[in-house]
């Protein structure tokens, strides 16, 4: 009877953890790839900004104090090396903000909207962000779901020696 017990409390702690392993497995690998397209996308938008600021080049009275910030946070950019979602839409929301800035200075330059090449890498760039947005809302899901499951392991002391940590939701 206590042999038998001993026996079938192991099967169970070992079929618990092999549940663990596959819930975990699967979580981390749909957050990952999740990760992976938005920096895609991300990378994507920022290599088209040195093609908007050598088309609005010509146009700009004062070059150098208009595009060096934007020059700045592209190479940052592109250095960088993204790991979390939270890093590159701070990145973005930066990279934004000047973005902004040079479309107000676009909007002073009637022959400049006339341009094909900087409507066309406008849009571009719109396009890509409001893309990358677009995977936020089911990135924030798989973030809930990942917290609510490292909650529950953790309520374990055995749970604090398994791996995996808490994220941080956008």
């Amino acid at each position: 009877m206590n042999s038998f017990f001993i026996i079938s409390v192991v099967v169970f702690l070992v079929v618990l953890f092999f549940c663990y392993l596959g819930v975990f497995l699967f979580l981390k690998e749909k957050i990952r790839r999740i990760e992976f397209f938005v920096v895609d996308i991300f990378l994507q938008k920022i290599s088209k900004v040195p093609a908007l600021i050598e088309v609005m080049r010509p146009y700009v009275i004062d070059e150098k104090k208009s595009f060096e910030l934007m020059t700045r946070l592209h190479s940052e950019a592109i250095i960088h090396e993204y790991t979390h979602i939270p890093v590159i839409m701070e990145h973005n929301a930066r990279i934004n903000d000047q973005y902004a800035f040079l479309m107000r200075l676009s909007m002073a330059i009637p022959e400049l909207q006339k341009n094909s090449y900087f409507i066309y890498i406008r849009d571009y760039i719109i396009d890509y962000d409001r893309h990358m947005r677009g995977n936020l809302p089911e990135y924030n899901r798989l973030i809930k779901n990942w917290n609510r499951f490292i909650y529950i392991k953790n309520i374990t002391i055995i749970g604090y020696l398994l791996p995996g940590r808490e994220k941080v939701e956008l």
